[in-house]
Parts: structure tokens; sequence; C-alpha cells
């Protein structure tokens, strides 16, 4: 299995609250976009990076209870940390988590940070944005001429630290299938990456270039965010 990460502040953002960690040996696979003021974006993202994949990590099972159980700690440690700070706008932080398990990945995920996946290359999104824009997009709320995600793609429904009721998402599937890819990366990439520009970034042979690519198409289109980036090639 090879893995393969990269992260950047951007072009505009004074530092980068993202957060990643990947042992490709282990199977495991974590990215984090932390929110809050100050240094707390930060602080969210790496808490919910190292608790996820400390808890993914000692154990053996590898199943969605296992999966939301990581989340849910992560989510406590979060909740903690701005409960000391008494910060008055609450620090979050999205995830999204990739393992493999035998024959078979799952993944789970809280915010709006996603996951794609390619092979023969067709590239299709498996996760499904927990934000207020796509929850008007699936009950039909959508006004006549209003640009939903543009005005409220980055109102998060679910977020590590926030006070709103967890329910990750998951899906899983086999990983028998020669040739296929997996992308992790935060809004700061799939924001300003076409879906074709990735599709063809990752139909590259090297990974490394691939990702390489993948930040540069970011960084081309103004890196107005954080810009991160995981690549996993089972």
């Amino acid at each position: 299995m090879k893995m393969v990460s990269r992260t950047h502040a951007g072009l505009q953002r004074m530092r980068n609250e993202d957060a990643l960690r990947i042992d490709a040996d282990a199977g495991i696979a974590v990215l984090a976009d932390g929110m809050g003021g100050l240094m707390a974006g930060s602080e969210a993202s790496q808490l919910a990076v190292e608790h996820v994949f400390m808890a993914l990590a000692a154990s053996t099972v590898r199943n969605t209870k296992q999966l939301h159980d990581a989340i849910s700690r992560a989510h406590q440690a979060i909740s903690e940390a701005s409960a000391v700070k008494e910060m008055r706008s609450q620090m979050g932080s999205t995830v999204v988590v990739w393992v493999a398990a035998q024959d078979h990945w799952r993944a789970a995920y809280v915010g709006d940070s996603r996951l794609y996946h390619w092979h023969q290359g067709e590239l299709r999104q498996l996760s499904r944005d927990h934000s207020l824009a796509q929850r008007m997009l699936d009950s039909g709320e959508v006004e006549s001429g209003v640009d939903v995600e543009a005005n409220y793609g980055h109102v998060l429904t679910q977020g590590l630290g926030l006070r709103q009721p967890l329910d990750p998402g998951n899906c899983n599937g086999a990983l028998n299938a020669p040739g296929q890819r997996f992308m992790l990366c935060s809004d700061g990439l799939s924001d300003l990456v076409t879906p074709n520009k990735m599709a063809s970034a990752l139909g590259l042979s090297d990974l490394q270039e691939a990702a390489d690519v993948l930040l540069g198409y970011a960084m081309d289109m103004g890196g107005t965010d954080n810009i991160s980036v995981v690549l996993i090639e089972p």
C-alpha cells in the first residue's frame, strides 16, 4: 500500500489550520480542517487527528463502530479543550478517516472534508458534506437564483467540538479492484479544483507527482484557504 500527503497554508492565510497523519503500514489515514479564533483551529485539527489516529492504531478492529468511537473521542477532547479556554466561540474541526481492513476499506467523516474514489479514469465523491448547502439541496429548499454552495457551503451542520449532535457519515468497499485510488482532502482543495482536474491528476502514474499536481492546481486558483490532501493506492 502507498500513501502520500501534502498540506499547505495556501496563499491568503497566515497559518495552516489543517492537520493530517498517515501510516501506510497500518493502513490508516486521517485528515482534519480546524476552525476557531486565534490558534484554536490549529489546535482542534491536531486534537482530531491525534485522537482518531491513536484510537485506531491501538486496536486491530476495523469496523464502523470503531471509527465512530474514535471520532467521538476526538469530539470530546476538542470540547474539553474549548471549555478550558472558556472560548466565546467554539473551536471545532472536520475529520475524514480511511482505514484498510483485510480485503476491505472503511471510512467515516464529519463536516465538509471529503473522500473521493478514482478507478479507470472515473472519479466519485464518496462522502456527503455535513453543510447547510447539502441539507438544502437534499430537501429541495433551494430558492431560484441562489448560489447555495457559495452562500451556505461552509455553514457546517456537524463538526467535532461543536454543539450539534454527531452522526458521522460512513462508507466502505472492497480492495480487490486493481489500480483504484482514494483521495482525502480539505475544502481548500475541493472548493478550487474541478472534478475533471482531480481525475486527471489521479490518473498520473506516480502518486507523489499526483499530490504535487493537485496542490499546484489549488494554488493556481488562488490558494484562498489551507490546502491538504492524502492519496492512497491500496
